[in-house]
């Protein structure tokens, strides 16, 4: 069956179906870059915990580096830690939530286009 011969409202259906399973695969992208950035601060915290904290270290600013204490680096990382933890959670709360209406959906399309197929 073509999706013209569907009923407005089953190719409405449809549409949101695509549009949930574009939106939980732009949310587990997200997450995965958000899971990157988190092991790159790890990583850059753990070197920087090896150095006393008054020492000077370069820090880039967009293509500029300006020296700054490794203590104040090491704060900045830490805020910048619980940000993305923040960010990770509600990302991901909001990726269970879009998959259970994706799996509520994909159930309910199953039941009504099975519905529609001509039985031999």
């Amino acid at each position: 069956m073509a999706f013209r011969e569907l009923s407005p409202a089953k190719q409405e259906q449809l549409l949101r179906f695509r549009q949930l399973e574009q939106t939980i695969q732009n949310l587990r992208i997200q997450l995965s870059e958000i899971s990157r950035a988190l092991s790159e601060i790890e990583m850059t915290k753990k070197e920087l915990k090896n150095l006393d904290t008054e020492k000077e270290v370069w820090k880039t600013i967009g293509s500029v580096m300006f020296p700054k204490k490794v203590g104040e680096i090491l704060t900045e990382l830490t805020e910048r830690t619980e940000l993305l933890e923040l960010k990770q959670k509600s990302f991901s709360s909001q990726e269970a939530q879009n998959v259970k209406r994706l799996e509520e959906l994909q159930a309910r399309l199953s039941e009504d286009l099975g519905d529609l197929q001509p039985s031999n």
